[in-house]
């Protein structure tokens, strides 16, 4: 006795894993590191007041610690903005001999140098396809430049320190690692600086204007965190006659009627997947055999088995993706007793979307392999 079937279903959640750019909305982010104060000008370009000493050299610092913390909107199309808050703070060294310049070797000088900067980034992530998101960007700003500094080496003295508001720049390469919903560790490294200014000092106790300027090399982990817009969330799913679920916008299987005069019609299904995933959920498993079943009742003609991604990752890691859930899909029919010569396999990497998407962008209801079952 033939029947007529038609199978429509959908088997799987959404990955629980880490998603940081199908996410758009708020962000903040918090981190600390290493700070490195590269040689810095110092210099005094005439009298000042002081006379005609004249001298240019640069200041070396020792390792000093950075702090940041910003708050940020990601536009979910891989482009971030973030306003950020940032604490670098030195102790000075030395500053270094030049001919005519005594200069004051370590032990001679003490202070420190310390930078409070508020920076508007704009960042680029580059989405891989997995945990790890490299990002660049650069930020421009102002700075609050502090440097106390005093120091005597025999018959020469020299002090200077004063905020002085500067404009900041800084460039910025890096990497996400996320760890779970909402959070990922942030490692980055950035380039800061500022202009050099002129701040009031004093050379052999008389006022003088002394240039300084401002480079540092930062190395930060911290952490961000994603608030505000939620991302897409999965489709809600029901539960059906024949133990098989579908997202509540699709339908359920019609109860199996009777028809031994009428043709068979193909039995249609699909089969959805986590988040860059290719093996099956037990909901899924169990919709595969119940498929297998109904369609061994009948003499089976061609079983086409078609993989499909969505646009999270690149185009040729999608491809081998959607490569993977056909062949585990096939290997699933064939392990419920459907022969293996009848079935042909095709992967559609992220070109056949369901729901069409920006690139990028992770759709629940393109990471799937849909299968049709003909009879003869």
């Amino acid at each position: 006795m033939k029947i007529r079937t038609t199978l429509l279903a959908a088997a799987a959640t959404l990955a629980i894993a880490p998603a940081a750019h199908a996410y758009e909305g708020l962000y903040g982010a918090i981190g600390a590191g290493l700070n490195l104060l590269k040689d810095g000008d110092v210099s005094n370009d005439g009298p000042g007041g002081g006379g005609a000493f004249i001298f240019d050299s640069s200041a070396d610092h020792s390792k000093g610690i950075g702090v940041y913390a910003a708050v940020g909107y990601d536009w979910g199309n891989s482009w971030r903005t973030e306003l950020e808050f940032s604490h670098r703070n030195n102790d000075i060294t030395s500053i270094a001999t030049n001919p005519g310049f005594a200069g004051f070797p370590a032990g001679t000088v003490s202070g420190d140098s310390t930078a409070v900067a508020l920076m508007f980034n704009l960042l680029h992530d580059f989405n891989s396809g997995t945990r790890y998101t490299p990002y660049i960007g650069g930020g421009v700003g102002f700075a609050d430049v502090d440097h106390d500094i005093i120091g005597a080496n025999g018959p020469i003295a020299i002090g200077y320190g004063a905020n002085n508001r500067s404009f900041a720049y800084q460039g910025i390469v890096g990497v996400a690692v996320d760890l779970a919903d909402s959070l990922a560790l942030d490692l980055s490294y950035r380039y800061f600086g500022t202009t050099k200014e002129n701040i009031t000092g004093t050379l052999n106790g008389a006022p003088a204007s002394i240039a300084v300027g401002y480079g540092a090399h930062s190395i930060f982990a911290g952490l961000r965190w994603n608030f505000g817009a939620e991302e897409a969330k999965a489709p809600e799913y029901m539960d059906c006659w024949d133990g098989s679920s579908v997202p509540v916008s699709s339908s359920c299987p019609p109860q199996l009627v009777e028809d031994a005069s009428a043709d068979l019609d193909p039995v249609n299904f699909t089969v959805y997947f986590d988040y860059d995933k290719s093996n099956l959920t037990a909901q899924a498993a169990t919709l595969v055999r119940e498929a297998a079943s109904r369609a061994l009742a009948n003499d089976i003609d061609t079983v086409v088995v078609q993989g499909n991604a969505d646009r999270s990752g690149n185009s040729a890691y999608n491809q081998a993706l959607s490569e993977r859930r056909a062949g585990v899909v096939r290997d699933a029919l064939v392990a419920n007793g459907v022969s293996s010569d009848g079935i042909r396999t095709e992967a559609y990497g992220e070109e056949n979307p369901a729901k069409p998407t920006a690139d990028g962008v992770r759709e629940p209801l393109n990471r799937r392999t849909d299968v049709t079952i003909s009879f003869e």
